[in-house]
């Protein structure tokens, strides 16, 4: 019996040196600050809700913020399209005292929550930042 639903294929998983070498950059939309406890707290514009059975009773977000820990916050402000992942892995390593692999390791992680949830792209090297 034929499955119901095709799973798309996994694309190759992208080399570690590449992904060193790539540029992380900001979404030009998310704006950004730090608040009193120098938090980097990011606001997204959220799309307007389609309208339903109670849009004129209940008003929707129009943001969502995020507000980032200490090393999140410090990783964000790295986050400037000129340093690589691996610039930023090597600053987060010398600030926090870790081991290199531990911070590429962990930063990579963050970086990938980060592009999951639109705040930021990498550019590969040999892509132009458009």
């Amino acid at each position: 019996m034929a499955p119901l639903f095709k799973r798309k294929p996994k694309p190759p998983p992208i080399p570690l040196e590449v992904l060193l070498r790539s540029k992380p950059v900001r979404n030009p939309a998310v704006k950004w600050e730090k608040n009193e406890k120098g938090e980097v707290v990011l606001k997204v514009k959220l799309a307007p809700s389609k309208p339903g059975l109670f849009s004129g009773f209940v008003k929707g977000p129009t943001e969502r913020k995020y507000v980032l820990d200490e090393v999140g916050s410090y990783v964000w402000e790295l986050l400037d399209g000129e340093r690589t992942v691996g610039d930023v892995a090597e600053l987060l390593a010398q600030r926090f005292k870790l081991h290199l692999r531990e911070a590429q390791a962990s930063l990579l992680a963050y970086l990938r929550i980060l592009a999951e949830r639109g705040l930021i792209r990498l550019v590969a090297p040999g892509q132009g930042s458009e």
